[in-house]
């Protein structure tokens, strides 16, 4: 059990990041970020003593510096990040616009960079732990999901850089791999993600084990399923995957 840790979550409101929430409250501190200010009253109605909430949009440079300067007055120290805030989008390639990728790049890779940015002196005091939540489509990029599969390898290659720069200095990073999970972000791709026959987790399941592995000191979380053998069929024979895909995305576009 995860005890007495001062822990950060963005995306707090919903999805994992809730369930992460109601997960670790009753035995540790949180400081929660989320954009919708009902929920995260909701959230502090829990514990009001031991919940922590901000309205933050981590998009929002100045809302992210002025969150965690809030956070800084209320603790010395973070013992855990969780870089959860992330939304989900699929459509073809010539669909998107510029305001399209900034929304997603910002949201899914940028501000997860930046809110890491400014909550790093609290974790590096602690000697404590960061843990980045990807995608399976991080590993596997995903027909039709360009853009997200984008900014979910790049969340996996600031994972691994940021741990190899730290790791001298007792800091844990962890890359969590969640393959699809049945939160309001999926719901806006669930029409072009039922043709590729997707199995989807319980968002209560995917805390639990993202928690479970953390306290293994397991850097890299991926799901116990089937989807973790086509990672390796990814890296070994990436035709494989090409095959697969192709002749399904055929039947789409």
């Amino acid at each position: 059990m995860i005890k007495n840790k001062h822990v950060v979550i963005s995306g707090g409101t919903s999805g994992i990041g809730k369930e992460l929430v109601l997960q670790l409250y009753e035995h540790n501190t949180l400081y929660v970020l989320g954009r919708n200010e009902d929920k995260l009253i909701k959230l502090k109605d829990l514990n009001p003593n031991k919940i922590f909430v901000f309205s933050c949009d981590v998009t929002s440079n100045q809302q992210v510096i002025e969150n965690t300067n809030e956070i800084k007055k209320k603790t010395q120290h973070i013992d855990i990040l969780i870089n959860n805030a992330g939304t989900s989008d699929a459509r073809s390639f010539t669909d998107y616009n510029y305001e399209d990728l900034e929304k997603i790049i910002n949201t899914n890779l940028t501000g997860s960079i930046n809110l890491t940015l400014n909550i790093m002196p609290l974790i590096l005091r602690s000697k404590g732990s960061i843990i980045n939540v990807g995608s399976m489509f991080g590993d596997i990029a995903h027909p039709l999901y360009s853009v997200y599969s984008a900014t979910k390898f790049g969340i996996r290659g600031f994972s691994d850089a940021l741990r190899r720069e730290y790791m001298h200095k007792e800091i844990k990073v962890f890359y969590v791999a969640p393959r699809a999970t049945a939160t309001a972000s999926l719901d806006k791709t669930k029409e072009i993600g039922k043709y590729f026959d997707m199995n989807i987790d319980k968002p209560e399941y995917v805390a639990k084990h993202i928690l479970n592995e953390y306290q293994k000191s397991n850097l890299h979380i991926y799901p116990k399923s089937i989807e973790r053998l086509f990672v390796f069929i990814q890296k070994l024979l990436p035709s494989v995957i090409d095959n697969n895909l192709n002749s399904k995305i055929k039947k789409i576009i």
